[in-house]
């Protein structure tokens, strides 16, 4: 996927993750966010990419507004157990 086909699924869903109530009040972008956004990102591309790519983009992409929080930087939180 290239950076602009990213950019492009970035601006169409990042409105509509940070409108959901259940991630937070919109204003502070979390891992929460983040990992909500990648998922639906992979699911509209048809593949998956690493994470670090989206925060790369992601970045310069968040409206003025949005704060982008301390628990996201480059290394992807590890990934969790539906199972413990």
């Amino acid at each position: 996927m290239s950076t602009a086909e990213l950019d492009a699924l970035i601006d169409r869903l990042l409105p509509r993750v940070l409108a959901d109530r259940d991630l937070g009040d919109g204003r502070v972008f979390t891992r929460l966010h983040l990992q909500h956004l990648w998922a639906l990102s992979c699911l509209y591309a048809g593949q998956c990419y690493d994470e670090t790519l989206l925060i790369d983009r992601l970045t310069t992409r968040l409206p003025r507004h949005v704060i982008l929080s301390q628990d996201i930087n480059t290394v992807p939180a590890p990934p969790r157990s539906y199972y413990s």
